[in-house]
């Protein structure tokens, strides 16, 4: 990790060198600005070759704003911490600690999250992947977080989880797709039930639950994702996370389903039965 920054830091003091002004931004300052822009580069999939491009300033450009600085004060203290190596190790050494804190932090959460509630166990849970997704590292495997899960019969299925969607998360038309199906001979078989609802990307952690009442005999799949999207592409900037999830099946005859009511919300639509922010 430290060879990294040191990496980073030399090509942005290539990048920089002709930048004009003296300020210097203060140490304890820096180390914040740096592990922000760090755990950036992590979000947005920036490389060290795409450090070459000026353009790759307008990432951390919010960054300095947020702690009262100009792109041009960012580029004087790069260039001044850079030819002072034994000031630059101080440097390097404090944002190396306080990522490892936050590291820390984040493997707590990962140990919480992966227990569910007790009213779901390991036995009744149909969800067939482990159950949180970060988005940002996760996607390799599974981009759009699909599923597709054989029915037990007629009755009703829950799907339930967390979901966190940043502004940073750069996928289009971003939303929760799920659809009963089955085979029809049409190129995409026949889909029922469709729920289809849109995420707000505001970094807000919402709780989603939906409950799917199958009546069809002839379906024979519950499909969906968690994270469907438009503007697949290399390197898109993706930064979501979901968590809790559980899909559930209660076998009840026909006659005796019944329906909710719930209220409206200004957001969410389509079969839509609770959604509450979760404290962090």
């Amino acid at each position: 990790m430290k060879f990294k920054f040191i990496y980073w830091i030399s090509i942005a003091t290539v990048l920089f060198l002709g930048c004009s002004g003296n300020f210097i931004i203060p140490k304890n300052d820096m180390v914040l600005i740096l592990k922000q822009i760090y755990m950036t580069d992590g979000v947005v999939s920036i490389s060290e070759s795409n450090l070459a491009y000026k353009d790759s300033i307008a990432y951390y450009e919010p960054i300095l704003k947020k702690y009262g600085y100009t792109t041009e004060q960012f580029d004087s203290s790069i260039k001044y911490y850079a030819l002072r190596t034994e000031e630059l190790d101080e440097l390097f050494d404090k944002v190396i600690l306080e990522l490892s804190k936050q590291q820390e932090l984040l493997d707590k959460d990962d140990l919480a999250e992966d227990v569910l509630p007790d009213s779901v166990s390991d036995q009744n849970n149909l969800w067939p992947h482990k159950t949180k997704w970060d988005m940002t590292i996760d996607h390799a495997s599974n981009p759009s977080l699909s599923f597709s899960i054989p029915v037990k019969g007629l009755g009703v299925y829950t799907v339930s989880f967390d979901a966190q969607v940043f502004p940073q998360d750069k996928s289009e038309e971003t939303r929760t797709y799920l659809y009963f199906y089955y085979d029809d001979k049409t190129p995409t078989g026949k889909r029922t039930n469709v729920v289809s609802e849109y995420y707000v990307k505001d970094s807000i952690r919402r709780g989603f639950t939906y409950k799917m009442e199958l009546k069809d005999s002839l379906v024979t799949h519950l499909n969906g994702a968690l994270y469907d999207h438009g503007g697949e592409r290399k390197n898109l900037a993706r930064k979501a996370i979901f968590s809790y999830i559980s899909i559930t099946f209660e076998n009840l005859k026909t006659d005796t389903i019944s329906v909710t009511p719930r209220k409206k919300h200004k957001f969410y639509k389509n079969n839509r039965i609770a959604i509450k922010p979760i404290e962090q």
